[in-house]
């Protein structure tokens, strides 16, 4: 009977050493398992972390263009008004000397109409007549000479303020572009069919020269320049020129290709 119990309690002991063995190398694999899941996890949180922070400066980015892009497209619609205004004002003085010209044209005849009335009123010898022009007579002669004195006058100036907006738009025209004179689009305005672009007179670019504008190897369209800053100028987009179902936009390269003469 002793025996039996030595024996049962070596095995009971052995059995427990066994158990033990076994449970002490799960827990081993278990925090091994646990050491690779946290570094997981590390790793992970700051991957999550690095992309938010990413994301974060993408936003960040997106907001600084978009900013970029409304002054510049503010600033466009500044200049093209700018440029009808002028365009305005070139009519509007056109016009001004047509009138003027009319007005010395019709006023020289009302006074050569005096004139040979007064002729006719002196004596065939060529002395004049005792009564001579009335006092109104001459008065009537030395107002229209004053007015007509004054819309010539008027009508010089108008034409010089004309001849200086004519020539500074001649100068302009008369320059040459560099031929391959490379640039992009900064910003496009859909509902006025115009672009901007990042060259401007410092770069050589001159009014109403035409660019092609590409995406890569890709033909877009046509614009003619109507308007040039220091560092920036406003072109129209060419009708038609655009292929169908393309359209042009921010970051689309522009070049000068000049034609042969």
């Amino acid at each position: 009977m002793g025996k039996v119990l030595l024996y049962a309690s070596i095995a009971v002991t052995l059995a427990t050493a066994a158990l033990g063995f076994i449970n002490k190398g799960k827990l081993t694999s278990t925090k091994e398992k646990l050491v690779a899941t946290e570094d997981t996890v590390t790793k992970k949180t700051a991957a999550i972390d690095q992309a938010q922070k990413d994301i974060k400066a993408g936003k960040d980015k997106l907001e600084t263009v978009t900013a970029e892009k409304d002054q510049v497209t503010a600033q466009a619609e500044t200049l093209k008004t700018d440029l009808d205004k002028n365009k305005t004002q070139v009519a509007d003085l056109t016009t001004q000397i047509a009138a003027k010209t009319a007005s010395v044209t019709e006023l020289e005849a009302k006074v050569k109409e005096a004139e040979t009335k007064l002729a006719a009123a002196t004596t065939p010898g060529g002395v004049a007549a005792p009564a001579g022009p009335s006092p109104e007579q001459q008065a009537a002669l030395q107002e229209k000479e004053a007015v007509i004195t004054k819309l010539q006058a008027d009508l010089e100036a108008s034409r010089t303020q004309l001849e200086g907006l004519r020539k500074k738009d001649a100068d302009r025209t008369a320059l040459k572009m560099r031929n391959g004179l490379e640039g992009r689009i900064l910003a496009v305005n859909q509902a006025w069919n115009f672009v901007v672009l990042n060259l401007g007179d410092k770069n050589g670019v001159v009014g109403n020269a035409e660019m092609l504008i590409k995406r890569g190897s890709q033909f877009v369209g046509k614009v003619r320049i109507t308007s040039v800053e220091p560092s920036t100028s406003i072109a129209d987009i060419v009708a038609n020129s655009v292929p169908r179902g393309v359209s042009i936009q921010p970051g689309d390269n522009v070049i000068y290709q000049a034609t042969a003469e």
